[in-house]
């Protein structure tokens, strides 16, 4: 792989603290074979080394790879025929759209996330029965050969379950409370699409034993405390432990999750995984929406993660995280997009500004997320959820050359004061519109806004083709079952009683 020196007006290396970062003005990044070599001005750099491209401009700033840190899939629901609606009704939506060819589907999210430098994402991928022929192994195997091809960094986790797959009630008591017909209807379409734990484990182990190459991680994911069993989440737990693997969990992402635990356990569901003994650096959550205090010193304790998600957590009315709690105590937080981006974009940029206006609470003096925090929080703390926090996230000697060049020509716009902070003006004002080039192991795949290794129009024909036509019969199958079925679902969880108590944050009153 060729030598390349890396320049820009400024390059951020790292986040120091909530109010500093390591910034070298008319800065440059020399790296050999992926990885870097040092970091300094450029012109002092420029004699020091003979690369083989120089890459940048005073144009620019130089920043570390970010990392999407919660992802599902790459056509939205909205793309599939979905609108927004609340996390428990809207899992139904998802049986009844159309089959995206798994490959295909991956590769155009990852096109997307490279636009927006994204390097490094966290990938949890839902174990369902394909009527494509393809068996568990090779329809995962094609997702992350999707990423593979793109350049970009994975931590992929297959997630399951195996109770609750209509409310929060067991299944056989749901069902018997609909019509006949109905009932035999979803009767039959569940039975189509539990996998077995055997099969998550086995395919989770395929997967670790064919891993291609570096830049791919393997972890292992419970859908959600209350979806699974006991026996499911330590059985999970082992195989993690075995490998020496990440987990990854939805966590308490709506209200009806706190209220399952309230209900089943008369503690939280974090509580419940932490007498479990499931906890521990290498978890991470997703979500975390509905955390207690308690729940927030756990995971403080504990060195547990949370992955949030803004965006998605306000359009399936879930609520707001309390991100700034979390921070107070010392927990590492990192952003994700969980497919749901405010615009269906996948703009790490965007979610990261949403971010920090959305944890604004009212009040002279009362702390949020600083624009370093933020950026912290897509960068290092991402690369540490994902395993890849010894490699990347910042930009040091002995770490890989993962980083992204944003033009500061609309940013700076048509004024800017000269004394703003260069990661003020990238997290009030940098969209993904702004990243010019993309470099993962001293790789460029993205250059002028190109993709240097994926025909993106050609991806985007090969998915309007696959995706033309009728609805399959299968689908319009699927489709008339999830519209039966959606006013009984609706019905039972309006009918529960929801938890009432303090709040984290205080944003009206009455």
């Amino acid at each position: 792989m060729p030598s390349s020196l890396i320049r820009g007006k400024y390059v951020v290396s790292r986040v120091i603290d909530d109010d500093k970062s390591e910034i070298i003005e008319d800065g440059a990044v020399y790296q050999e074979d992926g990885q870097i070599i040092e970091v300094g001005r450029y012109g002092d750099l420029k004699v020091r080394y003979e690369p083989d491209e120089v890459i940048g401009s005073s144009r620019f700033v130089v920043i570390p790879g970010m990392t999407n840190a919660h992802h599902h899939m790459g056509l939205t629901p909205l793309q599939l025929g979905s609108l927004d609606m609340p996390l428990e009704p809207g899992i139904f939506a998802e049986w009844s759209s159309r089959e995206v060819d798994p490959y295909l589907d991956t590769i155009w999210c990852a096109l997307q996330m490279i636009e927006s430098g994204i390097t490094n994402v966290m990938h949890n991928q839902a174990m369902v029965r394909t009527p494509s022929g393809l068996d568990f192994y090779e329809s995962n195997a094609r997702i992350i050969d999707a990423y593979e091809d793109s350049g970009m960094r994975v931590a992929f986790s297959l997630y399951n379950r195996d109770q609750h797959f209509f409310t929060s009630q067991d299944d056989n008591v749901f069902l018997n409370g609909l019509p006949p017909e109905l009932g035999a209807r979803a009767r039959e379409g569940m039975r189509a699409r539990p996998i077995l734990l055997d099969d998550h484990l086995s395919a989770s182990e395929m997967l670790i034993a064919n891993k291609v190459s570096d830049r791919t991680r393997i972890f292992i994911s419970p859908h959600n405390v209350h979806w699974c069993s006991d026996d499911y989440l330590m059985a999970i737990k082992e195989f993690a432990t075995r490998h020496s693997t990440g987990l990854h969990v939805h966590l308490q992402e709506t209200l009806y999750q706190r209220l399952y635990g309230d209900e089943h356990w008369g503690k939280t569901p974090l509580a419940h995984l932490k007498d479990l003994g499931f906890l521990g650096p290498e978890l991470s959550c997703a979500h975390g929406v509905w955390l207690t205090d308690s729940d927030i010193d756990i995971l403080a304790e504990s060195g547990s993660s949370i992955c949030h998600n803004p965006s998605s957590n306000l359009r399936l009315n879930s609520g707001i995280a309390p991100v700034n709690r979390l921070l107070e105590k010392g927990v590492n937080v990192a952003i994700g997009i969980d497919e749901a981006g405010i615009n269906d974009d996948n703009d790490i940029l965007q979610e990261m500004r949403l971010t920090q206006k959305i944890h604004r609470e009212p009040g002279v003096g009362v702390k949020s997320p600083s624009s370093h925090r933020i950026l912290d929080m897509a960068t290092q703390s991402g690369a540490d959820v994902t395993f890849f926090g010894s490699e990347t996230g910042t930009l040091e000697p002995g770490k890989r050359a993962d980083m992204v060049l944003l033009d500061l020509d609309r940013i700076s716009e048509p004024y800017l004061d000269p004394d703003t902070n260069v990661v003020d003006a990238v997290v009030y004002r940098g969209r993904g519109s702004d990243v010019d080039t993309v470099i993962v192991d001293g790789e460029v795949l993205l250059q002028d806004g190109i993709h240097t290794k994926i025909d993106r129009a050609e991806i985007a024909r090969q998915i309007a083709d696959s995706l033309a036509g009728p609805l399959p019969a299968a689908a319009e199958s699927r489709a008339q079952l999830n519209a039966d079925l959606k006013p009984y679902v609706e019905r039972w969880f309006a009918s529960q009683k929801l938890p009432a108590g303090p709040t984290h944050y205080r944003y009206n009153a009455r």
